[in-house]
């Protein structure tokens, strides 16, 4: 039985042999027949692969990169993008702004309750008075002038009188009838009214003497102070919008620079019923505005602090005022010049740093570093729009375009570019299927350190593997690999079955 046992053994292992013989053989003629697959430049990359080798995709441009350089650089605040407001009067302070926060043309910064204020105050109105009663006091001289000025009128028609009667009387005794007592009498009366006449003529040289004076007081007072000359005589004073073509009033002038406002300020109409009263009468405390917009960047004294002449309260400075520094070679400078056209990059780059530029104009710097062979170069940027990120401080760099070209070139990101042995790469996405891309053996022209001009196998709006290439060189096995696909988890399957 045991025999007979091992004997069947043997013979179905024979025959499993030779079936497995004859599929061998089946196998390898059905081989033979088949094609050998062919050699692909196309690469499978579905959503799931991109996601796990962290691909992403830039498109070609057309650029200027033949005569193009980057010179690193920070943004910082323009010189007049500060501005400080001092106290001009000493006084209690009371804040209405806060630090960080945003301010306006014309918004109030600070208020002080000023006694200097009020002394300026008295000050003019002093002299609003002194000018009204140096005008009655001429008004009251020119009357008396017009009574002296008649009653002189009248001792010399009275001299005239007496003239005449002595005349008559010594002309009666000529004629022998001469009446010695009356000739006394007119001579006597003829003196008195001369006397009584110079004495008239003395106050009238003196009265003449005090118009001259008061006269040369109002001069003066309607040449330096015209525009209270005008409010204390009631006489038609320039309206506040016209206050630029107003004659220079020394005294408002100098109050409203004590204020930091403009004349109109304090001669603006702030009365009640009916009755006129200009703003610097009424005003009782010092408003300090912002001259310029910007943001509060510090604040000099704490709430309720007493503040003195000269001393800082409010530091503001307008973001929007900047420009970008840069430290450029001197090796450079045979071929750039003041008033080129540059535009700063966004920090970081990226396949769309050329549309979100900021763009402006260069300057020279007058000075160089002689140890360090560098000179600085400063971009001021074109119209009022300002990117998020041109901040002061942010470092990022400069492109400047040295020589124009006769039209863009295509070009890449540097980093699209990889070496393959002795070859360099580009994978470009299949314009018919997106989730393929096509190795190309790269046809390169001049870079400028972050793109690189392609001089054939590509289109203008084309993309190519941006993040991700090394990856995807390694992953898909070098220049010699055969076509295949990537499963999700990112390795490579040769072939095409799934």
């Amino acid at each position: 039985m045991h025999a007979s046992s091992r004997l069947l053994t043997l013979c179905l292992f024979i025959l499993l042999l030779g079936a497995c013989g004859d599929r061998g053989g089946e196998e390898s003629a059905a081989s033979a027949a088949e094609p050998p697959v062919p050699m692909t430049n196309r690469i499978d990359v579905p959503p799931a692969v991109r996601k796990n080798l962290g691909i992403t995709f830039a498109k070609v441009e057309e650029r200027d990169v033949r005569s193009t350089i980057r010179v690193p650089g920070h943004f910082e605040l323009r010189p007049d993008a500060h501005r400080a407001y001092h106290a001009t009067l000493s006084g209690q302070v009371e804040l209405r702004v806060k630090q960080y926060a945003p301010v306006k043309k014309g918004d109030v910064l600070f208020r002080v309750e000023s006694p200097q204020w009020h002394s300026m105050q008295r000050e003019l109105a002093d002299t609003v008075s002194v000018i009204r009663k140096t005008r009655t006091e001429q008004n009251s001289l020119k009357a008396r002038m017009e009574a002296v000025a008649g009653h002189a009128a009248r001792l010399r028609d009275q001299r005239g009188v007496w003239q005449a009667r002595l005349k008559q009387i010594e002309g009666i005794g000529a004629a022998g009838g001469g009446i010695a007592s009356a000739r006394t009498e007119a001579r006597a009366e003829l003196a008195s009214t001369e006397t009584a006449l110079a004495e008239v003529v003395e106050e009238k040289a003196q009265l003449l003497g005090l118009q001259a004076g008061l006269g040369a007081d109002l001069t003066g007072y309607r040449e330096s102070t015209p525009l209270l000359y005008a409010e204390a005589l009631g006489e038609s004073a320039l309206p506040p919008e016209s206050a630029a073509q107003a004659p220079l009033d020394l005294a408002l002038a100098r109050a409203a620079a004590l204020l930091g406002r403009e004349v109109s300020y304090l001669l603006e109409d702030v009365g009640a019923n009916g009755r006129p009263l200009p703003r610097w009468r009424a005003l009782d405390r010092i408003d300090v505005v912002a001259l310029q917009a910007g943001v509060v960047e510090s604040l000099g004294v704490s709430n309720g602090a007493w503040i003195d002449v000269g001393q800082t309260v409010v530091e503001t400075a307008d973001p929007a005022m900047i420009r970008f520094r840069a430290s450029g070679l001197q090796a450079d400078l045979g071929r750039m010049r003041d008033d080129m056209d540059v535009r700063v990059l966004p920090p970081g780059g990226g396949s769309s740093s050329a549309k979100e530029a900021l763009h402006g104009t260069m300057k020279i710097s007058l000075e160089a570093d002689p140890l360090g062979r560098k000179i600085d170069l400063v971009m001021t940027p074109k119209g009022t729009a300002r990117p998020h990120w041109a901040r002061r401080g942010v470092s990022t760099e400069m492109e400047i375009v040295l020589a124009g070209t006769p039209e863009p070139l295509l070009a890449v990101p540097v980093q699209a570019v990889i070496q393959d042995g002795l070859d360099k790469v580009i994978f470009r996405r299949d314009p018919k299927n997106p989730n393929k891309v096509i190795r190309l053996k790269a046809d390169l022209g001049l870079s400028d350190g972050r793109w690189i001009i392609v001089e054939s196998g590509f289109m203008a709006g084309d993309e190519v593997v941006h993040h991700g290439v090394y990856e995807l060189m390694l992953a898909s096995g070098g220049a010699k690999q055969k076509g295949g696909h990537f499963h999700s988890d990112g390795t490579f399957h040769e072939g095409d079955d799934h």
